[in-house]
């Protein structure tokens, strides 16, 4: 593992971003339905900026802690 985030969003929902070597992982008490929540990992794991949505949690401020991990 790379880094591991485990934040508040701005709107009060627990976010747990983990980064790997090959893959990114999002758990936590926010709402997405699954296909989101896999394009979401896809995309972070390919260094870009997700387009979907997760109610609770600002995709910018998810995008923000991702670069964080991955600037170590």
């Amino acid at each position: 593992m790379i880094c591991e985030k485990v934040f508040r969003s701005r709107a009060g929902k627990t976010v747990i971003l983990r980064v790997y070597d090959n893959k990114v992982e999002i758990t936590g008490d926010f709402f997405t339905t699954d296909d989101d929540l896999r394009l979401i990992e896809d995309s972070l794991n390919r260094g870009e900026r997700p387009n979907a949505f997760i109610l609770g949690v600002d995709i910018d401020e998810l995008y923000e802690k991702f670069l964080e991990c991955v600037k170590k």
